[in-house]
């Protein structure tokens, strides 16, 4: 199969770009011949730049016509997009419908139904985007808090809403969870072209018991230190617990934490992969407190794969991986003692964490190992392929 790849790169790296690689070295791995299209926010440097990324995001010419050179010339089967924000618009899609080819999109976010990308602003979910117009988020700033940064996103949105972009120039969506799926429908997506594919990570390799020189413990944060995140208000909560809570990440809420951490608070920075893997294995819970709909956080897949029981937030998507009682337990995140609670019960019943830890090892290897989800991508893109020959044959 020949499979055109597009991504647009952030300026900080994410989840996105490590989901992108890894499926673009399981596809060249097994025999796929891959076109990757990628380009980097890091481009954008003056203001010319800045300007007339403003001017294109809601349609880029440009690139419409640079993938239909790449198209006429790779002649791939199918185009499959990660990111077409900013640089490349969905003027892409076009590319792709008149050349006669099928397109993909994966749904790693909000993005194409509301600037906010999260549905989330000034401390709480807001929806409203999904049944009707985005103009509100402009007068919010809620893109890098820029008016016209915003108005830009939201001038997109508007647009592709009313032209129909998203229910006639896309041949299947990929969302992460049913969570998700429901969402984008509500937003006005057609349900009978979106599918389900969870994102994989590659198995890590597991110590033997006699490798284990110190039984876990303590609760382990993996993640952006930014509100959504919750991690903020359960720092403050983190007294006379007599348990130490290890921060792995970095973002604005630094400072923050720095003053308000109590003695059993450690904060590690940013770690690589490496880092991250050896935090799990020393620790007893992974804690996702998030006050926001997230997608499908890799850092869960990873907990998993370590068989490191969870306790996270009771919201969005998160029930659709934690199995509650089984994988990890689940908190009202707008109830932030409830997290704390919900800690202490977790580690006061070893036999039962043990036991949610080896049902989290389970759920990994059955659903989210990447030879998971390299069968059913190609599965997705078998089915786009034939319907798209369907299609093509029923023409008069």
């Amino acid at each position: 199969m020949r499979i055109l790849l597009v991504h647009n790169f952030y300026r900080q790296p994410g989840g996105e770009d490590t989901v992108v690689y890894a499926e673009k070295a399981q596809l060249e791995a097994s025999g796929h011949q891959v076109y990757p299209y990628f380009i980097y926010n890091d481009s954008i440097k003056s203001i010319s730049d800045k300007l007339k990324t403003f001017m294109n995001v809601t349609y880029n010419v440009k690139s419409k016509s640079i993938l239909a050179n790449i198209i006429k010339t790779f002649q791939p089967d199918l185009m499959h997009v990660h990111n077409f924000f900013p640089l490349l618009s969905p003027s892409i899609f076009d590319a792709a419908q008149e050349a006669g080819i099928p397109s993909l999109l994966t749904l790693h976010n909000f993005r194409i139904l509301c600037p906010t990308a999260t549905l989330y602003h000034n401390g709480r979910i807001q929806e409203r985007s999904l049944t009707g117009a985005s103009w509100w988020t402009v007068w919010q700033r809620t893109y890098r808090n820029s008016l016209f940064g915003t108005l830009a996103v939201a001038r997109m949105v508007e647009y592709h809403k009313k032209r129909g972009t998203w229910r006639t120039q896309v041949d299947r969506f990929i969302a992460l969870t049913p969570f998700a799926q429901a969402r984008f429908v509500l937003g006005g997506l057609p349900v009978e072209r979106i599918v389900i594919k969870p994102n994989g990570a590659p198995s890590p390799i597991l110590p033997a018991p006699a490798d284990e020189v110190q039984p876990r413990a303590g609760v382990l944060f993996v993640g952006r230190l930014c509100e959504e995140k919750g991690i903020l208000p359960l720092v403050r909560l983190w007294r006379d617990l007599g348990v130490t809570l290890t921060v792995v990440g970095d973002g604005p809420l630094r400072p923050h934490l720095l003053a308000e951490a109590g003695p059993d608070v450690r904060l590690l920075g940013q770690l690589d992969a490496a880092g991250v893997q050896d935090e799990m294995r020393k620790a007893a819970l992974l804690i996702l407190p998030s006050l926001y709909y997230e997608m499908l956080p890799l850092v869960l897949i990873e907990a998993l794969a370590e068989g490191l029981p969870v306790v996270a937030s009771r919201l969005g998507a998160i029930p659709d991986i934690i199995e509650d009682g089984i994988t990890g337990l689940l908190f009202d995140p707008f109830d932030p003692a409830d997290s704390v609670r919900t800690v202490r019960q977790a580690l006061a019943d070893p036999e039962r964490l043990d036991a949610m830890g080896r049902a989290a090892r389970a759920a990994y290897q059955c659903r989210y190992t990447a030879d998971a989800n390299q069968v059913a991508l190609l599965e997705i893109y078998r089915d786009v392929l034939a319907t798209h020959r369907q299609g093509l044959d029923s023409r008069p």
